[in-house]
């Protein structure tokens, strides 16, 4: 049985390195069908992730819009953004769609498809204004928000060690099953 397809948006933190080994598995096990999309800063940083994100899947990393016939990836259940940048947060919370990333995460708020957000913001990015508006936008679009322990966290932290990922698959999981009952 599976639940459904679940975007999973990775951004340019530095715990995008942990998604392939912490977060895809465990996701797979449950039932998902993951495709990950990612920011043109995540394909660039972390380019040795991106490969190993994409033998774990089976599925090659979204970063652009294709227009090949039979290219186009199906529409998500559910989306996980994670680990979320200060940028795409505010970019994405403004309604801002300038890139291939935020022109999807905007569709999927007018779909009203559950999604789940984790902040992986440092201390001087959190504290800037805007930032807690932003927060506090997608929340009322119905996006849910799970914040680290360790969150926001100090410029120049090492990459965490309690980064969410547990949480953030069984906010995702339980959202998707009180949504819509799961695909046989």
């Amino acid at each position: 049985m599976t639940l459904g397809v679940l975007y999973v948006v990775v951004t340019g933190a530095g715990a995008t390195r942990q998604v392939p080994t912490l977060f895809l598995p465990p996701a797979a096990e449950r039932g998902w069908d993951v495709r990950v999309l990612a920011t043109g800063q995540a394909a660039s940083a972390f380019p040795e992730s991106m490969a190993q994100i994409e033998g774990v899947t089976g599925h090659p990393v979204r970063t652009s819009f294709h227009t090949t016939v039979g290219y186009s990836l199906p529409d998500p259940d559910a989306v996980v953004v994670a680990p979320a940048t200060y940028n795409t947060l505010t970019k994405w919370a403004l309604g801002i769609a300038d890139t291939y990333v935020l022109t999807r995460l905007a569709e999927q708020v007018g779909r009203r498809v559950p999604i789940v957000a984790a902040p992986y913001v440092h201390t001087r990015f959190a504290a800037h204004p805007t930032y807690e508006g932003s927060l506090a936008t997608l929340k009322q679009w119905g996006v849910r928000l799970v914040i680290g322990p360790g969150e926001p966290h100090e410029p120049g932290a090492a990459e965490p060690d309690d980064f969410p990922w547990a949480e953030i698959l069984e906010t995702v999981t339980s959202a998707r099953e009180g949504a819509v009952t799961p695909r046989p």
